[in-house]
């Protein structure tokens, strides 16, 4: 291969990310949208939850009740996500599993709100009152909150995209008569370590401008390969009985037709096709952590 993938400064590197439309909206729901919010709906895609966690999350969200979502669980190792939640359970964690995308899930959600709220449901109700009661959506971008809030609403009325940061405003969402559902910009932290910002950027949280696609698309193929070896051997019919990724990586590569002049491959339009490729769950369902 013509690169160094494994050139350890790549590992070292640190991401700063943190825009300013982001520092605004993250300002915003400290400052007004968590004082009206009777709990949280905490969004994470469960192919990469942990990376989903901002670390200073109880303090943004004043420690008001959370519902931890593991969404997007049609493309994760569900036996692999069972067993992180239930690490977030033996910490005292509310969880649910989702796939905001199948109405399957539309019950189990708001039955969770009914549990996570059923003190103050119940105070109202012997004083003789239904209020309204309002859930913030919060996550990392493309986590899926509008598509999820689409799916409690059972209509359209957020715009949902695959592409990190499409939301930029507060919309609020009723869903039916008991809840008010907040649906927030996605918002991350200012610095990760490689690791968290990599897993980040494999599940589409982050813009695929900060990082070279080929050097990214090289380094999930080499996860994938380490944790789900099966999983490519499904995809291109190889024999794993060997120690040579470089080769299975090219074999891809040419597969796919990514041949520059000189018979060189093109390896930033196979690392974004294999990064698609992931996202897509055209390799099964993983979860990277």
């Amino acid at each position: 291969m013509s690169k160094n993938y494994m050139d350890e400064n790549v590992v070292e590197k640190k991401i700063n990310w943190f825009p300013g439309h982001m520092k605004n909206a993250l300002m915003d729901i400290e400052d007004n949208k968590i004082k009206l919010a009777d709990c949280i709906l905490y969004v994470l895609d469960s192919r990469s939850p942990n990376a989903c966690i901002n670390p200073k999350v109880d303090k943004i969200v004043h420690h008001k009740p959370i519902i931890y979502v593991f969404n997007k669980i049609d493309l994760a190792d569900e036996k692999r996500v069972i067993e992180i939640q239930k690490q977030y359970e033996a910490e005292g964690k509310i969880t649910i599993l989702s796939n905001a995308s199948s109405n399957q899930f539309r019950n189990q959600i708001k039955n969770a709100l009914k549990k996570v709220l059923a003190e103050k449901i119940e105070r109202n109700k012997q004083k003789g009152i239904s209020p309204t009661y309002k859930v913030l959506v919060l996550g990392v971008p493309n986590t899926g909150k509008s598509t999820l809030i689409n799916m409690l609403s059972g209509e359209r009325k957020t715009k949902a995209s695959n592409i990190a940061g499409v939301t930029r405003t507060n919309q609020w969402v009723k869903i039916d008569d008991t809840f008010i559902l907040c649906d927030t910009p996605g918002i991350l932290w200012p610095k990760f370590d490689d690791i968290i910002s990599r897993n980040l950027a494999y599940i589409g949280c982050l813009s695929d401008k900060e990082f070279d696609m080929s050097d990214l698309g090289f380094e999930l193929m080499n996860l994938i390969y380490e944790k789900y070896p099966e999983n490519l051997q499904e995809k291109f019919d190889v024999d794993f009985e060997f120690d040579a990724f470089l080769e299975l990586y090219d074999r891809f590569c040419i597969k796919r037709g990514y041949i520059m002049r000189k018979n060189e491959i093109d390896y930033t339009r196979a690392g974004k096709s294999f990064i698609d490729d992931f996202r897509s769950g055209k390799f099964g369902r993983i979860t990277l952590e």
